[in-house]
């Protein structure tokens, strides 16, 4: 029986241990409370782009290109932990309430545009996100398209993200 608690104990301890972060000389450790943010665009009506770029509190820029853009599938760098909180801070002011997912308000909107979903994913796995149409026309989500464009500029996936119709490609 002490046989069998000693092992468990080790087990546990040795487990314990595995588990601790590893920091780095002259790195400081991440926030946990920081959280990873995705920008999504979705499909319109015509040969619009549709990919999902996400960055991580580390500065890892993960982008997967869906479909109609110039690079198809996943592609990754590294950006640095102060690009990531410049796109933290650019996208501070439109972030909802933790937890909250919510449409930016738009009275008229063109119909076929692609919407843009801006993520916030924190380490617990709760989602808070903010979604809005291209073709809206109102300054608030004009301004927040313009904002979320220039991130994508920071990011250096632009070039990812433009838009091409590759031989087959159909509309939507």
């Amino acid at each position: 029986m002490r046989a069998i608690s000693f092992v468990a104990v080790a087990l546990g301890a040795g487990l314990l241990i595995s588990c601790t972060p590893r920091v780095r000389p002259g790195v400081p450790p991440l926030s946990p409370k920081l959280e990873e943010i995705r920008i999504s665009r979705g499909p319109c009506f015509g040969f619009c782009p549709v990919y999902t770029v996400a960055v991580t509190p580390a500065g890892r820029v993960d982008f997967t290109g869906e479909r109609h853009t110039a690079v198809l599938g996943p592609r990754a760098r590294s950006a640095g932990r102060e690009t990531y909180e410049a796109l933290r801070k650019a996208l501070a002011s439109a972030r909802p309430l933790t937890g909250e997912e919510r449409a930016q308000p738009c009275p008229s909107a063109a119909t076929d545009m692609a919407q843009m979903t801006v993520e916030w994913i924190a380490p617990s796995g709760t989602r808070t996100a903010l979604t809005y149409n291209l073709g809206c026309r109102e300054p608030a989500t004009a301004k927040l398209a313009q904002t979320v464009e220039a991130q994508l500029q920071a990011l250096q996936v632009a070039d990812w993200a433009a838009q091409k119709t590759w031989p087959g490609d159909t509309r939507g």
